[in-house]
């Protein structure tokens, strides 16, 4: 597999739809489409990384695939979709032990696993026939329609005012980039880090915006003007409070906005609460903290030299080295009426989603049945 690059004009359309990381959750880009009003009149970018990680990724292929029949759906290649075509194309029986291992850690974490999804749709049962020999053989062809459109998906796809790609680009030099291996391009850890400027807008996803700010737990895309790069992965999948990001803007990248979707149930809040003063963010690339205190519900931890409290059940490891994973201790800014993303409750207290940002709410609430939304 190598770099390639796909060259498209947005200028007829409306819009400009942007979203990356689907993971398996094609439902929640059916609802953004449909919130969106998306039409024939806009053009739809999807950065990459359709499957693994959620609860439909053969579904969710699909649907891209059907959208990607009109002339204005331009899907390119992931991290992901790259790994898991190279996967099924090697047949040696140690990959097939580790595919099918990998799978099967899936489909407990997330609920599925494409090559799960793939071997039910043949009325094969992993456990029973997961060691088959012959399988992945047997998988290519059953759903080569599939791992075709996945094998053709280009790297970069250049516009007249963006760079399209999933992970990162290290310059805009694309004729050298022509024909290389995509990996580092597809699998750009940190990129908004890495001091780069452009003089197109570089649109990427792969690496979850939460994991950008050390303060707030931030899911919504960040968008650096002055450098023309803009990160749009909402964390779908991957973290348990992310989300499906979709960026609005036109050919020209005059302006943006974004819509959300997440399988969060919502809540009213009643009571008004400030924002905490300060606040600190402990990722899941950065997981380990020093126990101080542990309570019957709450442990104290350190985390790079700072204080917090954690709820218990986030506490992980042992005396030899503890972690936590994907927490914030920031108080969200809240007026009554306002309407938060419960993502779970704690000790009476609600850890909830408001604006993209994350953080907890200690007031009194009601949660909204879903005919009221």
């Amino acid at each position: 597999m190598r770099v390639k690059i796909q060259q498209a004009s947005l200028r007829p359309y409306k819009r400009i739809l942007v979203t990356s990381d689907i993971h398996g959750h094609g439902y929640l880009l059916k609802r953004l489409l449909k919130e969106a009003a998306f039409s024939r009149e806009d053009a739809l970018m999807i950065v990459g990384d359709m499957i693994e990680k959620g609860p439909g990724s053969l579904d969710t292929l699909r649907y891209v695939m059907g959208l990607a029949e009109q002339e204005n759906v331009f899907p390119l290649m992931g991290n992901v979709d790259l790994w898991r075509l190279s996967l099924l194309e090697n047949d040696s029986p140690e990959n097939q032990a580790d595919v099918i291992s990998f799978s099967r850690t899936a489909e407990k974490w997330w609920g599925s696993s494409i090559v799960g999804e793939m071997m039910h749709e043949m009325g094969l049962d992993m456990e029973r026939d997961g060691e088959m020999p012959g399988l992945f053989k047997m998988l290519r062809k059953h759903f080569a329609k599939e791992m075709d459109f996945i094998r053709n998906l280009p790297t970069i796809v250049e516009t007249e005012a963006f760079l399209f790609v999933h992970g990162g680009l290290p310059h805009e030099r694309l004729d050298e980039l022509k024909g290389t291996d995509p990996y580092g391009l597809l699998k750009n850890d940190d990129f908004l880090n890495k001091g780069l400027s452009f003089e197109k807008w570089v649109i990427v996803g792969h690496w979850p915006v939460a994991l950008y700010n050390p303060d707030f737990m931030q899911h919504g895309p960040v968008i650096e003007k002055d450098r023309h790069i803009i990160s749009i992965d909402g964390g779908c999948g991957v973290r348990g409070d992310g989300q499906l990001n979709l960026v609005i803007t036109d050919w020209q990248g005059a302006e943006f906005s974004h819509l959300s979707a997440a399988d969060k149930p919502e809540i009213r809040a009643f009571s008004a609460q400030a924002p905490s003063a300060a606040a600190h963010n402990i990722p899941y690339h950065d997981p380990v903290v020093e126990l101080v205190e542990k309570g019957e519900k709450w442990a104290t931890v350190l985390h790079r030299g700072y204080q917090m409290q954690i709820p218990l059940h986030f506490l992980q490891g042992d005396e030899s080295q503890w972690r936590c994973y994907n927490l914030t201790d920031y108080r969200l800014p809240v007026q009554p009426g306002d309407v938060l993303q419960l993502i779970f409750e704690h000790d009476g207290i609600a850890y909830c989603k408001k604006n993209d940002v994350c953080g907890w709410y200690e007031g009194r609430y009601q949660k909204i049945k879903e005919k009221e939304q």
